[in-house]
């Protein structure tokens, strides 16, 4: 087949081969070695092609040509997309500015919880591994525009067996949808409670309901505010980046008249950290101590480079670990271990795996795992950290292993949550009928 249309191939290579070799040479140093060896790396292969094929050697401005159209190609996404990572990196930067943020008028105002999402049940796995695999903002490798595709289609013939057996240990699916639906409704009464009539609703990356779904609710709700809270407490561009990127950009092609607010972070509120030092005493049997177990705090892992790059994931974990430990009086016997790591990237370390042979190996054997990133249990906690892990922890030698429930609809968090809902609404207006029989009450 190949030599019934040799120049269409051989341009068609030519072209194709050098997009990556662009988009890695644009990471190089201009004029440097590594920059040299990309714009030229194709030549011995475009040579090898045309001499197979046997075409014309008065093809070869063609081919170069093609292969310079290729670097270009190459070059421009690479521009492209850093660009669009250092807008984000700027983003991660705290907000300096002393200012209030302009008030939001709660009768125009949706609050939309953010979460990633997860199958409701195991037929629903594939369809939601291949979403998550195929995100460029959650999975990132060298020229992966070229290749995401591809590469979540293989992760998900590969892994999706295995997922669904995880699954089908916690139920046949992940519980997540049911948590958020209720965390969304504690919250809607809490804020009602507190005299506020905002809409509360919930979005996910990956499974429905989807940014495109949430933005189509907006349009039909007649608001056009959106105050953006998410359930990653702690800020990462893989989580809360990726799903305030996808939410603008369903408005953009939905509703662009869609003005998003972004919640502040509330991962140090006293709400949201009482109800972790609440779930860590609830393990607690009738005449235990905590000072018994050695305590391990578990988030969910990030690739290093996301640490280089900025992500302020990781020191924002230890601010909300160090404000537990003050709360509950530890000072030692304790530690943060990362979980969750896949595929060959570095990953931030102490892996819980390292972390459990650690501990174990030093004479801990009363344990209690924190998972503290997570507000709600689904598979990385009941099936990773209370499954598996266990089942390592006992391979070691611990002899009590125990797991603190996420905080899911504890009522501090919903506290946290509200708290911070009402910290962007504009204030109340008074009610004058109430304040005409208050008065007319107690001074009469």
């Amino acid at each position: 087949m190949f030599r019934e249309h040799p120049y269409l191939i051989l341009s068609l290579g030519a072209f194709l081969v050098n997009i990556p070799m662009g988009y890695i040479r644009e990471n190089c140093p201009k004029f440097s070695l590594r920059w040299l060896f990309w714009i030229h790396a194709s030549i011995p292969l475009i040579i090898y092609a045309r001499v197979t094929l046997g075409t014309s050697k008065w093809f070869i401005p063609v081919c170069i040509s093609l292969a310079v159209a290729g670097q270009v190609v190459g070059g421009r996404r690479r521009r492209k997309t850093r660009s669009l990572e250092e807008e984000e990196r700027l983003k991660q930067i705290p907000a300096i500015d002393a200012r209030d943020p302009e008030k939001l008028d709660e009768s125009r105002t949706t609050v939309v919880l953010l979460n990633m999402g997860g199958p409701r049940t195991n037929a629903d796995v594939p369809d939601f591994q291949k979403r998550l695999f195929a995100d460029p903002l959650l999975i990132r490798f060298p020229v992966s525009f070229l290749f995401q595709g591809l590469f979540a289609r293989l992760l998900v013939a590969f892994r999706s067996k295995a997922a669904r057996e995880r699954y089908q240990l916690i139920g046949g699916g992940s519980p997540i949808f049911g948590s958020t639906e209720r965390q969304a409704g504690a919250l809607r009464d809490e804020l009602a409670r507190r005299g506020r009539k905002a809409d509360v609703i919930f979005s996910f990356n990956y499974s429905a309901p989807f940014p495109e779904e949430t933005i189509s609710a907006v349009q039909r709700s007649g608001k056009k505010d959106v105050l953006l809270l998410s359930l990653y407490p702690h800020y990462s561009k893989a989580t809360t980046g990726s799903n305030i990127y996808y939410l603008k950009k369903a408005a953009k092609q939905i509703d662009p008249e869609v003005q998003f607010t972004e919640a502040q972070a509330y991962y140090l509120h006293d709400g949201y950290i009482q109800a972790f030092v609440d779930r860590i005493h609830e393990q607690l049997k009738s005449g235990e101590s905590l000072d018994d177990f050695y305590l391990i705090f578990s988030p969910h892992g990030l690739p290093v480079y996301s640490l280089v790059e900025g992500d302020p994931y990781a020191f924002q974990i230890s601010q909300t670990v160090a404000k537990i430990l003050t709360r509950i009086g530890r000072t030692a016997r304790w530690s943060i271990a990362y979980q969750s790591a896949v595929g060959p990237l570095q990953w931030l370390k102490p892996s819980l795996e390292d972390m459990l042979e650690a501990v174990t190996r030093r004479g801990y054997k009363k344990l209690l795992i924190v998972p503290v990133a997570f507000v709600t249990d689904h598979i990385e906690t009941l099936c990773e950290v209370d499954i598996e892990y266990r089942q390592l922890a006992g391979k070691l030698g611990a002899e009590d292993y125990r797991m603190s429930r996420a905080i899911e609809c504890h009522p501090e968090f919903i506290r946290a949550l509200a708290d911070t809902v009402d910290a962007v609404l504009a204030p109340r207006a008074p009610d004058v009928r109430r304040s005409a029989q208050f008065a007319h009450e107690h001074i009469v």
